[in-house]
């Protein structure tokens, strides 16, 4: 029997197992999709995977199960499209199911891939995941493999960060490490080139045309100092030039802020066509964590708007204001 027919056996069962927590659906309101995949709704198939404990003990894992799965970036974050996931099953698998632990209602079921001769006894399997809103911060991938009785064991899990997007020093998946002391970030909804330009206590302005504000090091590198007080830069210039980059968010970015006003704009460089645009601006600190030796990042400031295309200038004025606040005083 061809894999593609053991395949639609086992899906068949998968789906008709327990109807009332099996419903076949689009998935479109889950935090992961995955491509060429179908959705159920349930809790993934098969045997939690094995404990730390257990390996050391020699504990087998109960086949057919997922031996390995792996993300290929760590740079993870909400909304970040065609992200490739590989691993391996054993071979008695013609399935794979997997889901993240705790996010959404459901599981992919798809495929598993060819036998794999680095690897005896194994399939391959590999396919691209779209995150959607999924919160970040630590979570776990779980796969499950699928026999053609739709039988399921061992699942397997994967640690995943997800960052993120207001810049945080790696802090969602490790709260021992402190996020900058501010953050300005600037969001919005259309793919415009909207830039984020904040004017710091000395006058100074930080946005797409000077992304970076305090002391430089000696020629010819001439870096930014960026723990050094003051120091204040931009992340990315989104959007540049209408070169749409999916990710439609910038954040002025300082370890040691100076005491003072600062004030925020968002100016429409270029509206890309667009007749209007919506964004969300929030100034987020730095602020003790709930154990000891911890930190997390704090709101302290969310205010939305909107611009429209008669207001692009090509950079040519600082843009719309938004909002002021006030630091160390």
């Amino acid at each position: 029997m061809r894999a593609s027919q053991l395949f639609a056996g086992a899906w068949a069962l998968i789906a008709t197992t327990g109807c009332a927590d099996r419903l076949l659906t689009q998935g479109l309101e889950e935090p992961i999709s995955v491509q060429d995949a179908q959705f159920i709704e349930g809790e993934l198939p098969g045997l939690p995977p094995l404990t730390r404990e257990q390996v050391d003990e020699g504990v087998a894992p109960v086949r057919p199960n997922s031996l390995a799965a792996t993300a290929g970036t760590t740079r993870l974050r909400p909304h970040l499209g065609g992200v490739v996931f590989s691993g391996y099953v054993s071979d008695d698998a013609v399935a794979l199911a997997l889901r993240i632990e705790g996010q959404g209602s459901g599981y992919w079921v798809f495929p598993a891939g060819a036998l794999d001769p680095s690897v005896p006894g194994s399939l391959t399997w590999r396919r691209n995941v779209d995150f959607h809103a999924i919160p970040p911060g630590r979570h776990r991938l779980l796969v499950a493999a699928i026999d053609a009785e739709g039988r399921s064991g061992t699942q397997v899990s994967s640690s995943l960060c997800i960052h993120s997007p207001i810049y945080d020093n790696g802090n969602a998946c490790d709260p021992r490490r402190a996020p900058p002391a501010t953050v300005i970030s600037l969001t919005w909804d259309r793919p415009v080139d909207l830039d984020l330009v904040v004017t710091t206590p000395t006058g100074d302005v930080i946005d797409a045309k000077d992304p970076a504000s305090g002391p430089f090091g000696p020629p010819p590198q001439q870096r930014l100092d960026r723990s050094a007080p003051g120091a204040g830069y931009l992340d990315l210039d989104s959007n540049r030039d209408c070169v749409l980059d999916g990710v439609q968010r910038e954040n002025v970015i300082f370890e040691a802020p100076l005491p003072g006003r600062y004030r925020v704009y968002a100016n429409l460089y270029d509206a890309c066509g667009e007749a209007s645009a919506r964004y969300e601006l929030t100034v987020n600190t730095r602020a003790p964590g709930a154990e000891e030796g911890t930190f997390e990042v704090a709101q302290s400031k969310r205010l939305v708007g909107n611009v429209i295309d008669l207001q692009a200038n090509s950079g040519d004025r600082r843009g719309t204001y938004i909002t002021e606040f006030v630091l160390g005083e």
